[in-house]
């Protein structure tokens, strides 16, 4: 078998009305750990068995899931922390000979999660991104600089900041990446103590913003006078954790750790629990992994808010004699809607309301792609013609604004989902802005939402006094995690090498947007092509199981149906580090087929299972 080289909107207005704009329908995602009193997982639990309160308001579950660990599922990212300060020489030959046999633990029997260790010595350092090569994640702890400076050596208050203001650096990075996410911290009793109030509250609340459960594990004082100079009180741990009443997620005190050192709030608010180092340390790192092998996905639409809040969470399980643990808030953002509440906005509104609009055009496409179990994330490509784009002279330069307002509504004209934003272009002389008009703007913007029925209607302006509108329907089937399925299919005519982003490129090892191989796919707004041109396709393929996956593209005549161009059966490569989906990418043969109208079809084999997915598009 050969092997595939993989390279807002307007509600329905009748005559006469003005169409409302209803309340955003948000999704909140939470993720709950439920064990029994000796630590095993509790696996056979429904959606009727949780409940959820936001604000001490209960909500309607809307969406439930099992995750397992199994082949096939989202690979599961734990981050080991190493911050070696204040911890003694044998504390530190003991947590580095743990970590590495937990490392050969963790991808025992096949499994295959994502780790990477970070460290905290003169700074921040991440000594090895995301991978599930055992190895290079052995070498990275080995690699680690051990700490010889006497103890005392920085004020407690000082380097109990850094690590807290470090690890909440780090939290806002792992925000990006899709599930939850485990982040281990080694540390001594001094790590924390002295840190302020606010400090640990800050931490909590980006963990919780970004779904990162916290697992502070803490090497013991040399002795309880030194604890005491630190300012921590006698410290007891009977590695014992008490089963919440009534399946409520309990205030964690796992081992004794008192409640000045803060370890136990910020532990269990966001979902995880702390532990002191002990002989059986390997046992102890062996319970956190498997916590990110077995958990509940569940979700829920929070109560409309045009504002940047967090909310406190509270979940129950109907079942007496387990242990649930669950992020304790969340913080609801709106960083896709840069003219929120603007005059701007309103205007566009208007526009979108109408009925009719008079003005510009321009061509929209919208695939989806699945983020995690519930939602969906919806890649927005326009072209816009330049030639409504209003220029001014400002400081001798030419420039021009354009604003866009997104709106994706579903039937009953609820608000599902909504985007605004800023586009700026400067020109130093008009020869040069009249190159740029030569073309269309070309435009991207991801949003996320829930899978359903909806209308994705996008106005723009430029100048206040020139507008367009263009609307797209959005359908998105709601994805079973134990069956195959395929992304939307984004077509483009150009690639680009990934772009490096950060501390979030390093960690994932690569950008996750339309990448196959190092290349990303420039998305179009349009699905015609030039004959002389080219063009290619990009979507992602979402697999249970390590059942062998193969694939088949052909290209029909849109009138007819006749197969003009087959692909044949090709082989689809896993990679090694799986992201939200098995990504494929491949080119068009457009130079070999006529002017006319098509139809791309692409067909996925997994064992007895099949998923397909077609788009039109023309050649001239």
């Amino acid at each position: 078998m050969k092997h595939l080289a993989v390279l807002g909107l307007l509600a329905i207005a009748a005559p006469g009305q003005q169409a409302v704009f209803q309340s955003e329908t948000r999704v909140v995602i939470v993720d709950a750990v439920v064990t029994g009193r000796k630590g095993e997982s509790v696996g056979d639990l429904t959606a009727k068995d949780f409940r959820i309160w936001e604000d001490n308001k209960e909500q309607p579950v809307r969406s439930f899931s099992r995750e397992t660990g199994a082949p096939g599922e989202e690979p599961r990212r734990l981050v080991l922390f190493f911050d070696f300060s204040g911890m003694s020489a044998s504390d530190q030959a003991g947590v580095r000979q743990a970590a590495a046999d937990f490392i050969d633990a963790a991808f025992a029997g096949g499994k295959r999660p994502l780790l990477a260790v970070a460290a905290l010595d003169e700074s921040f350092r991440l000594a090895q991104t995301f991978t599930n090569k055992a190895e290079r994640l052995k070498q990275a702890v080995r690699g680690l600089k051990i700490d010889t400076s006497p103890a005392g050596d920085t004020p407690v208050a000082v380097a109990a900041q850094e690590l807290t203001v470090t690890l909440e650096n780090l939290a806002r990075n792992l925000g990006a990446l899709p599930g939850r996410k485990a982040l281990v911290v080694f540390s001594s009793d001094g790590g924390f103590t002295g840190a302020q109030n606010g400090g640990m509250a800050g931490l909590a609340q980006m963990c919780n913003r970004s779904n990162v459960a916290l697992y502070p594990v803490v090497s013991r004082a040399s002795s309880t006078a030194e604890a005491q100079t630190a300012g921590i009180a006698g410290l007891d741990c009977d590695q014992r954790r008490p089963a919440p009443r009534n399946g409520l997620a309990p205030k964690l005190q796992p081992c004794s750790v008192p409640d000045d050192n803060g370890l136990n709030a910020l532990a269990g608010a966001t979902g995880g629990y702390s532990t002191f180092t002990t002989n059986d340390l390997l046992v102890q790192l062996k319970k956190i992994a498997a916590e990110q092998n077995e958990y509940y996905v569940l979700s829920y639409s929070p109560p409309a808010s045009r504002s940047e809040a967090c909310h406190s969470l509270r979940l129950k399980v109907d079942r007496k004699s387990v242990v649930l643990r669950a992020r304790s808030s969340y913080c609801s953002q709106r960083p896709q809607d840069l003219l929120a509440e603007s005059r701007v906005e309103r205007d566009l509104e208007k526009h979108a309301a109408a009925p009719q609009i008079a003005g510009a055009a321009a061509a929209i496409e919208a695939p989806f792609f699945y983020a995690v179990p519930g939602v969906a994330r919806v890649h927005v490509s326009l072209e816009i013609p330049t030639g409504m784009l209003k220029f001014e002279n400002q400081r001798g330069k030419l420039q021009t604004e354009i604003n866009l307002l997104g709106i994706a509504s579903a039937p009953d004209g609820s608000v599902a989902a909504r985007f605004s934003d800023v586009v700026r272009r400067s020109f130093d002389n008009q020869r040069d802005a009249d190159a740029f008009k030569e073309r269309p703007l070309h435009y991207e913007k991801e949003f996320r939402i829930a899978p359903g029925q909806y209308n994705l209607a996008v106005v723009f302006s430029s100048g206040g006094t020139k507008f367009g509108r263009v609307e797209t329907p959005l359908s998105i089937a709601a994805q079973d995690n134990g069956r195959l399925a395929v992304s939307g299919l984004a077509l483009g005519q150009e690639t680009r090498a990934a772009a490096e982003i950060g501390l979030v490129a390093s960690l994932l090892d690569q950008s996750d947007s339309l990448v196959a191989n190092d290349l990303q796919l420039v998305p179009s707004g349009s699905r015609t092509f030039d004959k002389g041109g080219q063009a290619f396709c990009y979507f992602e393929i979402y697999a249970p199981g390590a059942v062998p996956l193969s694939m088949r593209a052909r290209i029909l005549d849109s009138s007819s149906g006749q197969t003009k161009w087959d692909g044949g059966v090709a082989g689809v490569d896993r990679p090694s580090s799986r992201r939200d989906g098995i990504p494929v990418a491949f080119g068009l043969p457009i130079s070999s087929l006529p002017s006319g109208s098509w139809k791309l079809e692409i067909t996925v084999i997994g064992g007895s299972d099949t998923a397909q997915r077609a788009i039109d598009f023309k050649i001239r």
